[in-house]
């Protein structure tokens, strides 16, 4: 097992760390609209359905009933709605961040990696973008703290279905939706975090299974168990941004390592001021 110096030292680096309180100035979180209220989006099979397709075009190797699933996936789900993005200058702001950030073919750009961090998307036809989002506002004295990562937990926000924009061709993008991702976590028969595989199917079975479905997108098994990574990295932890909503950091993960980015709006643009790695399973 490996570990970097942050593993190493987590004991000493956790005795230091202090939760950020958001001051009263920032007042009420603003409140956050649903997409259902923006958004028409089309009727999804259940992911029972969706797991017992998986594992009948399986059973077939049918590699062409398979290019077809993920087509439909594909042509199923949308990006959320202008509307529901610009429903305020936090969400706003999040979608922009995230649609510049998010290039998960060019990782070199986002820090130093493994190998395997490096090479991690290679050779897939689709990326499957993470369904949810976790943000927090904090004022400017927190914002510069070293720990801002430390936020008061209760003052963060999520935005469930999450369906962003991206630089990439619409052809590429998949949205793991929840129906997605449990028909995906079946047939590749997860096990809860930090277990081993009860066994009921074998590794060879599993792996088959895996090696099936990784040229559409880029799965990777956990580090610490039989679960799986699905949404395609980076994925993001947390966005943290300061009161006046033109600093941002980003907390994210690639394959078994991770790093953090501050990012700033200049002239109405966003830029990456700096992107690292700075931790290692």
């Amino acid at each position: 097992m490996i570990f970097s110096n942050y593993a190493c030292n987590k004991e000493n680096f956790n005795a230091k760390k202090e939760v950020v309180q958001p001051t009263e100035e920032l007042g009420e979180k603003e409140e956050l609209q649903s997409t259902e209220e923006f958004d028409e989006k089309e009727e999804l099979q259940p992911a029972k359905e969706l797991h017992e397709k998986l594992e009948t075009v399986f059973q077939l190797s049918s590699t062409n009933d398979l290019e077809q699933f993920f087509i439909d996936w594909n042509e199923s789900v949308s990006p959320n709605s202008v509307e529901f993005i610009s429903q305020n200058d936090t969400v706003e702001a999040i979608y922009e961040v995230y649609k510049l950030f998010y290039d998960p073919f060019d990782l070199t750009k986002l820090g130093s990696w493994e190998k395997m961090g490096i090479n991690l998307n290679s050779n897939c036809k689709y990326v499957a973008v993470q369904n949810k989002i976790i943000y927090g506002v904090v004022e400017d004295t927190s914002f510069e703290s070293p720990y801002s990562y430390y936020i008061s937990p209760s003052y963060y926000d999520t935005i469930n279905d999450f369906r962003p924009s991206l630089n990439l061709a619409k052809e590429q993008v998949l949205y793991l939706l929840p129906e997605y991702e449990e028909a995906l976590n079946m047939f590749l028969r997860t096990e809860p975090f930090g277990t081993e595989p009860t066994f009921i199917y074998s590794y060879e079975d599993i792996l088959k299974k895996y090696e099936f479905i990784r040229p559409y997108i880029p799965i990777l098994r956990g580090h610490w168990g039989w679960y799986w990574h699905l949404s395609t990295h980076p994925f993001i932890n947390q966005i943290v941004f300061n009161k006046t909503l033109d600093k941002a950091k980003i907390y994210f993960r690639v394959g078994y390592q991770g790093g953090e980015a501050t990012l700033e709006k200049n002239s109405n643009v966003w830029v990456i001021n700096e992107s690292k790695a700075t931790w290692i399973e």
